[in-house]
């Protein structure tokens, strides 16, 4: 399934049986899909991000990030890395981007990285190896950091919110990234940009991003095994 950016609000608004709870396809499909889990994650051949948390206020990131969340989004994001590779496969280096600054200095901005983050990484590295799926794990980073290096030292970067992802990739691949949608049972892919109502009607729109979407999703509909 490959989608085109829709308006959140629009369909929230709506009217439509179920739509006021709307709040993205990443979360709309996992409940009509009834999936276990699901993993937002923006690819780019030069580097992948997977997310922690999705659609949310910022005041509630911090309890909306755990253990688990941590494990399946590095889980994932390596599945994806190691399913888009073209040609010989390699182990993928992915870094756990830290939530607080300087990740945490050891306690004085926050203590989410020892007590949730590094435990997550754990159970990530504990998932892979009972798959058979090699991947290097670093972590927690500092976001900044995590994020300076992706494409060089780091293949993906686990973000832990919306905008520690976005705000990077947009930056360096505004229009080639692909949105996918991981843990569900169905390959989708979506473009990574929003509905651009400016432009609408005057024939200046780019489609590069809806076919990145859908290359790779015919790509991973051939090589993905966890489905």
């Amino acid at each position: 399934m490959v989608t085109g950016p829709v308006s959140k609000d629009a369909i929230a608004r709506s009217g439509a049986k179920g739509a006021a709870s709307f709040i993205g396809h990443t979360e709309h499909l996992q409940h009509r899909l009834r999936a276990a889990e699901v993993v937002m994650a923006f690819w780019t051949e030069r580097f992948t991000t997977a997310l922690v948390t999705t659609h949310m206020a910022l005041r509630d990131v911090p309890r909306a990030v755990t253990r688990s969340g941590v494990a399946s989004a590095a889980f994932w994001l390596a599945d994806l890395l190691l399913a888009a590779q073209r040609g010989r496969r390699r182990r993928p280096r992915i870094a756990v981007a830290a939530l607080n600054p300087h990740a945490g200095e050891h306690g004085l901005f926050g203590d989410e990285e020892p007590r949730v983050l590094v435990p997550g990484i754990a159970l990530a590295r504990k998932r892979l190896r009972s798959k058979r799926l090699a991947a290097t794990l670093t972590g927690p980073v500092p976001a900044e950091t995590a994020f300076r290096f992706a494409g060089d030292r780091y293949d993906g970067v686990v973000a832990l919110y919306h905008d520690q992802a976005t705000i990077p990739m947009k930056i360096l691949s505004f229009g080639e990234a692909v949105n996918v949608s991981l843990g569900l049972p169905i390959v989708r892919t979506s473009v990574d940009h929003g509905t651009a109502y400016d432009v609408a009607g005057r024939g200046t729109a780019d489609a590069s991003g809806m076919r990145a979407a859908i290359d790779l999703a015919g790509r991973l509909a051939q090589r993905w095994r966890y489905m």
